[in-house]
């Protein structure tokens, strides 16, 4: 299971593919293919939404006892 520390890494990998779902998506010229591209990238950019909403960044880690 990923925790909420770890999701702010998953925000960015998945606006990373997102940009290059789009990339691949302008390169497309038939409709129905490019149109399912931009929904997969929609969709990364919402997951990446999500897991910035719920991360707890590094700075408001609390120490752990050793």
């Amino acid at each position: 299971m990923t925790s909420p520390s770890s999701w702010y890494g998953l925000a960015h990998n998945c606006r990373m593919r997102a940009a290059e779902v789009r990339a691949q998506a302008d390169e497309m010229k038939e409709a129905e293919p490019k149109a399912i591209m931009l929904r997969i990238a929609a969709d990364y950019e919402k997951l990446a939404e999500w897991a910035e909403k719920n991360s707890v960044p590094w700075w408001d880690k609390k120490p752990t006892a050793l």
